[in-house]
């Protein structure tokens, strides 16, 4: 629960139009207005009260993750059985990541959200239940854990998706610092409630805690009356929706940038979380109230982060420089994890940890939403955390493997060791986020005029575009349609090429195949305004009278013309 925890603190946020329960409209950004706060953001009802339901859900959810870990080392005081429960949290999230990310972008994600959150209730409850029952036993924690976890991997996609629906794109930034900070809150409470309770009442009366917790967050969700926006091109197919989703990421060079850092950092510092219980157990001698005050100074540290440390960096420093500060500052963490175990020092480092841990994730998750767009962010995200909980999932199982042959210490210094080397992705692949992109419905391609009518679900579809272009411009030219390319492609099509008509060597032809024809529809709504100002720099190398002439043929088969 701890990574997933870590995941759903730090949602960016982006509205156009949503609920009742918020102002009917926001304003636009201008450089007239003042500068988004706290205040403003938290003065959108449907924010406040998701904000506060967060606190609630995630205070459970750290309790029931300190009971979870310190009960395996009670049951099987193995680093590889410890490191399983962290494995067992994230393995869902990578199995079923892109099927959840596809199903919120196509269904009522309201509902879609209340019944994910109820599966966790239950699976929390059922878990609670077998423990006070005296029945659990290593495989069934494991296995509840699990359950537990699959309702998180079905709900986050979705989270992430609808949550950029609640606050203007403008207060951005301010509403990544609020969500950090009050989830780092229940990093700080969580754990030291699981340590008491777990030592008071049992492992079972923290399972119930958390059962309860994730009624906050579905009452709000029943309050909550969002209205679903117009959708004028009909809904994708499941599989269709997740090849789309898998392509928009492929040719998303910032997707891909922020994805490959997140893989490589997240496997490597997982080696804290998969053994921080057993460490503090065999090691450092501490109780479980011990290991929850370790837990609590990480997530002080990441509230000092997020209210003070990462505001004035991004006074002076862009996301890439943050990230590269931070994850150089986050190394000592595990160094003095490797050679001290006085609890001061400890308490210290588990802070300092925090603080970097949370500049890390926060301009990572920053970054990975500003720069999908509305119609595929779901998706988008699904495939970001899939590669954040498979990196933690395996990371878990590696270094407990790895504990197991050379000794948790070493584990810790080769961990530093990997950060190290992964540092180097900061000056060779930089971080950027999506702030200069305009992911606003574009409409600038005409509507066809056909002679016959054609069903939605006819295909392939394919497009020719013909431009006439002089000699002088032709590399120019193709420069700019590699980017086209990227766009075409991002937003869904099969197949893409240019071509050089040979008895006319000024004629290109862009050719493009479509799935069917609904997916030439959703293509025209996809274009955004910011791949429209992309698309014009390649056709105003065009010098044939008017705009580039477009045509479209449909295959011919025995249904189609009927």
């Amino acid at each position: 629960m701890r990574i997933l925890s870590q995941v759903n603190s730090l949602t960016s946020t982006r509205y156009e139009r949503s609920s009742r329960l918020q102002p009917e409209s926001a304003p636009a950004a201008s450089s007239c207005l003042p500068a988004p706060t706290s205040r403003s953001v938290l003065s959108i009802p449907i924010f406040r009260m998701l904000w506060i339901a967060t606190l609630v859900s995630n205070v459970g959810t750290w309790t029931q993750e300190v009971a979870s870990s310190w009960l395996m080392t009670e049951m099987a005081p193995d680093p590889v059985m410890v490191s399983l429960v962290q494995a067992a949290t994230a393995l869902p999230m990578f199995l079923l990541g892109l099927p959840a990310g596809a199903l919120a972008d196509m269904v009522d994600k309201r509902r879609w959200l209340i019944a994910t959150q109820s599966w966790m209730l239950l699976s929390a409850a059922v878990m609670a239940i077998v423990t006070l029952g005296g029945f659990m036993n290593p495989c069934l924690l494991l296995l509840g854990s699990f359950c537990l976890s699959i309702g998180t991997a079905l709900n986050s996609p979705g989270w992430h998706s609808v949550t950029p629906e609640i606050v203007p794109k403008e207060s951005l930034h301010v509403a990544v610092t609020l969500n950090g900070v009050v989830i780092n809150c229940a990093r700080a409470i969580g754990p030291a409630i699981g340590g008491l309770v777990v030592v008071k009442l049992g492992a079972g009366a923290a399972f119930s805690l958390n059962a309860l917790s994730f009624l906050a967050v579905v009452f709000v969700l029943h309050r909550w009356r969002r209205e679903n926006p117009l959708e004028e091109a009909p809904v994708e197919p499941f599989v269709s929706a997740m090849r789309v989703g898998l392509q928009h990421v492929r040719h998303s060079p910032l997707m891909r940038v922020v994805i490959a850092r997140t893989a490589i950092l997240i496997f490597a510092s997982s080696v804290v979380w998969a053994l921080l219980p057993l460490l503090c157990k065999e090691v450092f001698g501490f109780g479980p109230r011990g290991y929850g005050m370790l837990l609590v100074a990480n997530g002080v540290g990441a509230i000092f982060g997020a209210m003070v440390v990462l505001p004035r960096l991004r006074q002076f420093l862009n996301v890439n420089q943050i990230v590269g500060a931070a994850w150089l500052g986050f190394i000592p963490t595990l160094l003095v994890l490797y050679s001290s175990a006085h609890p001061a020092v400890l308490f210290a480092a588990m802070l300092w940890g925090g603080a970097c841990n949370l500049c890390i994730l926060s301009s990572f998750h920053l970054t990975a939403q500003s720069v999908a767009p509305d119609w595929v962010r779901a998706r988008a995200m699904a495939i970001y955390l899939l590669v954040f909980f498979g990196a933690t999932c395996f990371g878990s199982i590696f270094w407990g493997a790895v504990a197991r042959e050379v000794g948790m210490h070493n584990c810790l210094l080769l961990g530093a060791a990997f950060l190290l080397q992964g540092l180097f992705t900061t000056l060779f692949t930089p971080l950027k986020t999506g702030e200069h992109l305009d992911h606003r419905p574009a409409h600038c391609w005409p509507e066809p005029d056909f002679k016959v009518d054609i069903p939605l679900q006819h295909g392939p579809i394919l497009v020719t575009v013909e431009f006439q272009i002089a000699p002088d411009d032709a590399e120019a030219f193709r420069e700019a349609m590699e980017e086209v390319r990227k766009i075409r492609y991002r937003n869904g099509v099969r197949w893409w090429s240019l071509y050089l008509v040979l008895e006319n060597p000024t004629l290109y032809r862009e050719v493009y195949l479509e799935e069917t024809w609904a997916a030439h529809v959703r293509q025209h709504q996809r274009i955004s305004q910011t791949e429209c100002e992309i698309s014009d720099r390649a056709y105003r190398y065009h010098r044939g009278p008017g705009k580039p002439v477009v045509s479209h043929s449909a295959i011919c088969d025995h249904e189609f013309p009927a």
